[in-house]
């Protein structure tokens, strides 16, 4: 959107367009909520970076990809932010009450994939969202296998973000990734504008 030519506002339609029609598809109120990222990793790291400060808690769980472990375990290291995580049986499935008992006053967000890459279950994350929201925390979403496959309604979930890639069930291209914004994150990068 820097440039006045033809090209470029074409261009930036087209990206508006694209916005226009993840924000339906997802029940995102806002198309310029819909954030585009290199890929669902990089989506998960605006989120977990820009959300998580020195002394806050976290939950998250077994089932959880690196794109979310990863940034958790150098936010232990480096901000000391506190980390918990539900435990998953033999056959991939949470105990819901795990995310109620692991609960503390500074528990800032729940991180947590909608589909596990691990074992293909689903957690259900409505009940994750009700829980979360009774003691003040915030909601990330992994949707990386579930979007495109399995109906999403972030409006309803009250998610602070849902992260997603373009290429898997949304069938764009390799290199895109999706960010739901429903929450103001602390910036990833500086500069211009």
């Amino acid at each position: 959107a820097r440039g006045a030519h033809s090209g470029a506002l074409e261009a930036s339609r087209t990206v508006f367009d694209a916005r226009e029609k993840l924000a339906r598809l997802f029940a995102c109120p806002r198309a310029d909520h819909v954030a585009f990222a290199a890929n669902s990793t990089e989506a998960l790291n605006i989120a977990i970076n820009g959300l998580l400060h020195k002394g806050d808690h976290a939950i998250s769980t077994d089932c959880e990809h690196n794109s979310v472990l990863r940034p958790l375990y150098r936010l232990e290291e480096e901000r000391d932010v506190r980390l918990d995580f539900v435990p998953a049986d033999r056959r991939g499935l949470v105990d819901y009450e795990d995310f109620e008992r692991l609960m503390r006053p500074n528990t800032r967000a729940v991180i947590c994939t909608h589909g596990s890459n691990l074992t293909g279950n689903l957690l259900d994350i409505a009940r994750i969202a009700d829980i979360a929201h009774r003691h003040g925390a915030l909601l990330i979403v992994d949707a990386s296998q579930a979007a495109g496959c399995v109906a999403l309604d972030a409006s309803a979930l009250g998610a602070a973000f849902v992260a997603m890639p373009g290429h898997k069930g949304l069938l764009g291209p390799q290199g895109t990734g999706i960010l739901l914004c429903f929450a103001q994150p602390e910036p990833l990068l500086y500069g211009g504008t």
